[in-house]
């Protein structure tokens, strides 16, 4: 009983002060891009939101799955008994952003508050062993611009987040640059990975699962490029592990380094202009590549794929490249940054940065 002892204290903690803290009265307590949102978005719309909101709340990161899971549910199926109430547009057929937020905010303010009961906290699942998910520290800093355009996902386990049953999990690791805004990264953040998730493929070829997810989520953020928040771009790199499996997808210069026993392997070839093939890709499809203090596309965009950029198609695409790696074990630790970090901080004090951290400090490791 000690062990589950633990974590229900742990749990009941958290819905105290959670009690404590909530603010009924909060009519934007998460960011959303203000594009609509039609049916099929919504899982990765609500799911985002959620993980804002709860991480904010400091929910324990072993909560954090079955709850979301959980209200999850609920929404879906409120929002269908009564779509009104969440904010749905029947002459579009879409949800209003602002409106269906506040309805989940309520829900996820009414379950949480729900657990406070003992009885109904003892129904909550135990954490996942702690072999079975990558311990993760994630972080965000913005530079000197007005708004922050970046935006990063951590998901221990795809599976148990969208209700697949499963013996090896996929774990899913992403960080998405925008430029010309943060729409294009704020969905890819929300539905990347429920893209991903929703292939037909995901279960047996993640790799191609992948490619699709890529391309859908580009195409459906170009598709509401006539809305006016739903503009720009943002370069994407994937990182995600199913057992013995990892696998690395990229559109962009975001960046991907893999260390194993002190030796450091990059995964991603980052998509420039100047990188001679996808020069000659862009000359072929009707475009120009020119030198303004930096290599950039039509005199513009300094990265060649990105997901979104609706004015650059089809010079720019979202066709991201992959690797895979086998691993064995040996390996150490994953860093994924896009360029606001390896354009000021080489690799190897990044490595050497993480082992002196974990040297500190082995109960991170």
């Amino acid at each position: 009983m000690g062990d589950k002892d633990d974590y229900l204290t742990c749990y009941r903690v958290f819905f105290e002060n959670f009690a404590a803290t909530v603010n009924h009265e909060d009519q934007l307590p998460v960011n959303i891009a203000g594009y609509t949102i039609t049916e099929a978005e919504l899982p990765g719309e609500v799911i985002y939101w959620m993980t804002q909101y709860l991480t904010e709340k400091q929910c324990p990161p072993t909560l954090m799955t079955p709850l979301c899971r959980i209200i999850l549910e609920e929404v879906t199926a409120e929002a269908r008994k009564h779509p009104l109430v969440f904010g749905f547009d029947p002459n579009e057929s879409v949800f209003i952003a602002l409106k269906l937020m506040q309805a989940v905010m309520a829900r996820v303010n009414e379950v949480c508050l729900r657990y406070q009961d003992n009885s109904k906290l003892d129904s909550l699942p135990p954490p996942a062993p702690l072999d079975r998910e990558a311990r993760t520290v994630a972080s965000a800093s913005k530079n000197l611009r007005r708004t922050m355009e970046d935006r990063h996902v951590v998901i221990g386990n795809l599976e148990a987040l969208f209700g697949i049953e499963t013996s090896e999990p996929t774990s899913f690791y992403a960080v998405y640059d925008g430029h010309a805004g943060s729409a294009a990264a704020t969905y890819c953040a929300a539905h990347l990975h429920q893209y991903l998730v929703d292939s037909p493929y995901f279960c047996t070829d993640l790799q191609r699962a992948m490619l699709e997810a890529f391309l859908r989520t580009d195409a459906e953020f170009v598709s509401k490029s006539n809305q006016r928040r739903a503009c720009g771009g943002s370069t994407a790199v994937v990182v995600a592990v199913r057992g013995r499996m990892l696998l690395a997808a990229w559109a962009g210069d975001s960046l991907a380094l893999l260390a194993k026993r002190m030796r450091l392997l990059q995964l991603v070839h980052p998509h420039k202009p100047d990188r001679p093939d996808e020069k000659e890709r862009i000359l072929s499809c009707g475009g120009t590549v020119t030198h303004y203090g930096t290599w950039r596309v039509n005199g513009q965009l300094a990265v060649s794929r990105a997901i979104g950029d609706a004015k650059y198609k089809p010079y720019v695409t979202a066709r991201p490249d992959m690797e895979v790696v086998k691993l064995n074990g040996k390996e150490d630790f994953v860093v994924v940054a896009c360029d606001g970090l390896w354009d000021y901080v080489s690799e190897d004090k990044v490595a050497i940065s993480i082992y002196a951290q974990l040297m500190t400090d082995p109960s991170k490791s």
